[in-house]
């Protein structure tokens, strides 16, 4: 506990110290473990409704805690965690509670925090890590609309405080639901390191056949969904004290013993989540740095562009004005008077304005270009068109995919006048580039040699 502690700070102080200066300037939101300390250990369950969400947790306490069924039966997030007696609490209680690392959630609105609990019980499993269960995700497009809060705000909350995600699928729906695909593509994006993929139910297949076409299918919407060159592995198993599949007098469709296993590995896993708290902060940090480099390299192509434009039309106006100055001299010279010189100035003049206004007004459908989603994707092809042309960068591929919908709100802030100058981003790009590649393998380092199995 006093290595976490250790490591929390020292993550706390390297966003502090060296990410969120940059971060302000470019309107670059920092995950939530920058702005509070980690809390406890916990382990966070997404999934279709009647997934078999709630089941699990119940089979993994030992004892009824949550509602089970085929509707969906919630739609707020529940902290389960240990405490002297069974008691639940309601959701502004758990924001306002100094011990509970949780006050930014009301960032989220207040109807989120409304739909929050917190569930204490005395079980032994809750001594170690918490638990958070959460809404089933649901079919119908606009799916955000109905549950009248940002759930994909309020997933990506708790999913950067979790150190093990486990993400259920059943065979009704094996990864086809709007809101399943959104979560999984945009919200989940850079904490596929601490994700599990779960196929549940399998004792409700009849044969082989039937689970092998679900299987098939759950693996293709993966890689559809993931924009990586391999998918997660995906763990298959089933609930023996549910059954949820079969009657007394049936016997199962295909032999179980192999999902047993399965099932244990997932539970191994959960158990070794207070293990994997120090090891996940530096991955956190590490995600943050390299999305952050990427926002700064992206912000700085834009800069440039942007400074292109001012120059160019900047530069045409001055010369307009310069070549009229000295038409008019000629003239006046060559004409006394100033009625020829006057119109040679006046047309000069015109011209200069023309271009000056010209110019702005490219400027500004720069600007609201930024808006428009595939002018971001070929400004991410610019910006790192080396990268990609020398190899295949899936890495940065499914990063920009990740960022895309977040880097379109940060330009409708951010203006490219704003944006630090090209040597002051250099600068700080270097920086974060040190970091990634030497203070923070350093630091992953010395948690391995200081960790209780070293």
């Amino acid at each position: 506990m006093n290595q976490e502690r250790s490591v929390s700070k020292t993550i706390l102080d390297t966003y502090n110290r060296d990410l969120r200066p940059l971060a302000d300037k470019l309107s670059f939101e920092l995950p939530v473990q920058a702005r509070e300390p980690a809390g406890f250990p916990s382990v966070l369950f997404l999934g279709n409704h009647s997934s078999g969400k709630s089941s699990f947790i119940n089979h993994l306490l030992g004892e009824t805690i949550q509602k089970t069924g085929l509707a969906p039966t919630d739609d707020g997030f529940t902290l389960i965690t240990h405490g002297s007696r069974q008691e639940s609490f309601d959701g502004h209680t758990i924001t306002s509670h100094p011990s509970l690392p949780l006050q930014h959630l009301e960032r989220l609105g207040p109807s989120l925090v409304n739909r929050l609990k917190l569930k204490t019980l005395p079980n032994p499993v809750l001594e170690e890590f918490s638990l958070i269960d959460s809404p089933g995700m649901i079919d119908a497009i606009g799916a955000a609309n109905t549950r009248e809060y940002d759930f994909a705000a309020g997933v990506r909350f708790f999913a950067e405080k979790a150190d093990l995600i486990l993400f259920f699928f059943d065979p009704d729906k094996p990864g086809t639901t709007a809101e399943t695909i959104s979560i999984l593509t945009q919200t989940l994006a850079g904490l596929d390191y601490k994700l599990l993929i779960i196929l549940n139910k399998v004792d409700l297949f009849r044969n082989i056949r039937d689970f092998a076409r679900t299987y098939g299918t759950l693996s293709w919407n993966l890689s559809k969904a993931i924009r990586t060159k391999d998918i997660p592995h995906i763990y298959n198993l089933y609930l023996p004290d549910q059954g949820t599949a079969l009657q007394e007098s049936e016997t199962p469709g295909i032999p179980l013993s192999d999902f047993d296993q399965s099932r244990q590995e997932v539970l191994e896993e959960i158990r070794r989540t207070p293990t994997r708290r120090a090891d996940n902060l530096v991955s956190d940090l590490l995600q943050a740095t390299r999305k952050l480099i990427m926002h700064a390299r992206l912000c700085s192509t834009v800069k440039l562009e942007y400074r292109k434009l001012q120059l160019k039309w900047g530069g045409i106006s001055l010369i307009a004005l310069i070549v009229g100055g000295l038409a008019t001299w000629g003239a006046y010279k060559t004409w006394p008077g100033w009625q020829i010189p006057g119109s040679i100035a006046l047309t000069c003049l015109v011209i200069a304005i023309a271009s000056w206004g010209y110019g702005k007004w490219l400027r500004g459908q720069f600007v609201a270009k930024l808006q428009d989603l595939p002018v971001l994707d070929q400004l991410f092809a610019d910006t790192f068109r080396h990268e990609l042309a020398l190899q295949e960068r899936s890495d940065l591929r499914a990063r920009w995919h990740g960022m895309r919908s977040v880097v379109q709100k940060t330009f409708s802030i951010l203006h490219p006048s704003s944006i630090p100058s090209l040597f002051s981003m250099g600068r700080s790009i270097r920086k974060l580039e040190n970091l990634q590649e030497r203070d923070l393998p350093k630091l992953r380092r010395e948690i391995t040699d200081h960790s209780p199995s070293s």
